[in-house]
């Protein structure tokens, strides 16, 4: 169960109680094009961002003119429902070792030549977030026998509890 978000828009009060698996990967692709620091283009990635798990039922225009102290915080709290809670449930689906990593003695080397890049590293985690999403789409087709539309209509947190469940039961049927 996620935390409520609401929103005052138009007068009305909007509110989002779950997320979709929909949502989330829409989510995942613009972090991983807000590789800007500037803050004209944050606040386009929030807006956008907020459209999306809202149901896109507010024009960017009237996320605009929203006040921006509850704009902030639906924000934050749409930040912290997708990385604390969905993305925590979505890698700890299998329980497994983190891996080392080994320094070479050449990564300082690499480093100062331009061969690795930090913050394309930080910009692939939305990336790897988007596949491993899709790979869990495609084992949910296959256990609960849905479409992919249906799929992605799905709850996310809980999409990955069952899967998670399946898959640390798997061998007691056998």
């Amino acid at each position: 169960m996620i935390p409520e978000i609401t929103v005052t828009c138009r007068n009305e009060r909007l509110f989002v109680n779950h997320i979709t698996v929909e949502q989330y990967k829409k989510y995942a692709a613009f972090m991983e094009r807000n590789s800007s620091d500037k803050k004209a283009y944050a606040m386009f990635f929030n807006k956008r961002i907020i459209q999306e798990i809202f149901g896109n039922r507010m024009s960017l225009e009237e996320l605009g003119a929203m006040d921006v102290i509850e704009f902030l915080t639906a924000a934050k709290g749409i930040h912290f429902i997708m990385q604390n809670i969905v993305s925590d449930a979505l890698l700890n689906i299998v329980e497994a070792e983190p891996v080392e990593k080994e320094e070479s003695a050449f990564d300082e080397y690499d480093k100062e030549n331009g061969y690795e890049d930090e913050e394309q590293e930080e910009q692939n985690t939305w990336r790897t977030c988007g596949e491993i999403v899709d790979r869990v789409v495609k084992i949910a087709i296959r256990l609960l026998r849905e479409s992919y539309g249906q799929c992605m209509k799905e709850d996310i947190v809980a999409l990955l509890k069952y899967l998670k469940f399946e898959l640390e039961t798997v061998n007691e049927n056998t």
